[in-house]
């Protein structure tokens, strides 16, 4: 186990662990092939570099999240939320997001679902708040019946 101070957090991570896993089953889509999952893949590359720093050194990777919730239009783009799992323990907690790059910011937290299949334990969470531009030829599927700001996620419980 190697620990991190990040800002306010305190994290006890088991980078192999983490690591692993997401080899074994992550990648930007997990399979999904709706336009909000591919435009992820598509456009994160966008992303300044440090956001790719943050999260390597944990294990994590821009390009295989656990999860990806779609929050809609935002600042010109779309608001994506991913969220990785990652082994360990987070010791300390912090109040509010941490930036980590412009227009970026992060988050650690214990108890947040959904929770990965044959993750190991003990585990917690990090997502990142973003916005990426729409870079699909397709158009955003606006549904004008879906306001009740539902996220649009991947859910790999149960999926390999």
């Amino acid at each position: 186990m190697m620990e991190f101070v990040c800002g306010p957090y305190r994290l006890e991570v088991d980078v192999e662990a983490t690591r692993a896993w997401y080899d074994r089953y992550g990648d930007a889509t997990g399979g999904c092939d709706c336009a909000y999952c591919r435009n992820y893949a598509a456009a994160v590359g966008t992303l300044p570099p440090e956001v790719e720093t943050f999260l390597e050194p944990l294990g994590l990777s821009l390009h295989r999240p656990g999860d990806i919730g779609e929050y809609g239009p935002r600042l010109g783009g779309r608001w994506y939320q991913p969220v990785w799992h990652i082994a360990g323990r987070l010791l300390e907690t912090g109040e509010g997001e941490l930036p980590i790059a412009p227009g970026v910011s992060a988050g650690f937290a214990a108890e947040m679902g959904p929770f990965l299949r044959d993750f190991p334990e003990p585990c917690f969470q990090c997502w990142i708040s973003m916005t990426l531009p729409w870079v699909l030829e397709e158009l955003a599927e606006e549904d004008p019946g879906d306001r009740d700001g539902e996220a649009k996620t991947l859910d790999r419980r149960t999926e390999p």
